[in-house]
């Protein structure tokens, strides 16, 4: 895999065309805006004389690099993907993927183009560990609720919200009532970015697997959290959110990656 570079949306998206990789990832799909028949060839020349300034072509004959990193981001063997959001509030989508052999990287899409790094194949979780911004971990306690009740919790009424208020009435245990709203008091912080990261394999066949649920990081005031879902033994779903200190979330998402493995 070639090191760094990074390609308009324009660009990655022509050569995709004109090279027949149809399928997209859906984190870094891209789509060319519309013109007409007689126009796109003066859009082409425009994506090819970039590449050719960043060493990516020659005439129209694109570098194999590029082209194995499109093929491999279409259908990663095996990846994390997710969106970050930073404290600008803007937000990147982001793919970290291993070609199943030697070969392994981070793409990063913005608003203005794609950014590809080359990566070791095992650094999956640091790559995309590596896009958040620097945070240190809430102040806190971890606390682990059941799903349907912080669902329930989250759409109540408004005129409810406080946490004194009697909002959780309905026979929940004294224990139960009281994590909730210690959850509902750090949900509710104002929050200056967050983001959520999936894992998913290809067996094969092609066949691809993707992790029922992610693991979500919220940056509040009070530092960051990370929120993860998981089934007890009899099923029933529970929601967990703990500061987010850098071996927690590493072995978060290393679990993560483990879910998806054929």
């Amino acid at each position: 895999m070639r090191g760094s570079f990074q390609v308009s949306r324009l660009a990655w998206d022509v050569v995709r065309q004109r090279h027949g990789i149809e399928e997209q990832h859906h984190v870094l799909h891209i789509t060319t805006p519309e013109v007409r028949p007689e126009d796109y060839p003066a859009l082409e020349r425009r994506a090819f004389d970039e590449l050719a300034r960043a060493g990516l072509a020659w005439g129209t004959t694109v570098d194999g690099a590029l082209l194995d990193t499109m093929s491999l981001l279409a259908r990663p063997p095996l990846e994390l993907h997710g969106w970050v959001g930073y404290h600008n509030r803007v937000s990147v989508g982001a793919v970290a993927a291993v070609d199943g052999r030697a070969g392994a990287v981070l793409a990063v899409l913005d608003d203005e183009a794609v950014h590809v790094h080359a990566i070791e194949p095992t650094k999956l979780v640091d790559a995309m560990i590596g896009l958040l911004p620097a945070v240190p971990p809430g102040r806190g306690h971890s606390r682990t609720v059941p799903l349907d009740a912080y669902r329930a919790t989250l759409s109540a009424d408004a005129a409810a919200r406080d946490a004194e208020s009697g909002w959780l009435e309905g026979g929940q245990s004294d224990r139960l009532e009281t994590e909730l709203s210690a959850v509902m008091r750090l949900v509710r912080q104002p929050r200056r970015g967050g983001g959520r990261i999936y894992a998913a394999a290809r067996d094969r066949l092609g066949r691809r697997r993707k992790s029922q649920y992610p693991v979500t990081y919220i940056d509040t005031e009070s530092g960051r959290w990370a929120m993860w879902q998981q089934p007890s033994q009899n099923g029933q779903l529970w929601v967990t959110i703990a500061p987010a200190t850098p071996q927690l979330f590493r072995s978060q998402l290393e679990s993560l990656l483990a879910t998806v493995h054929f």
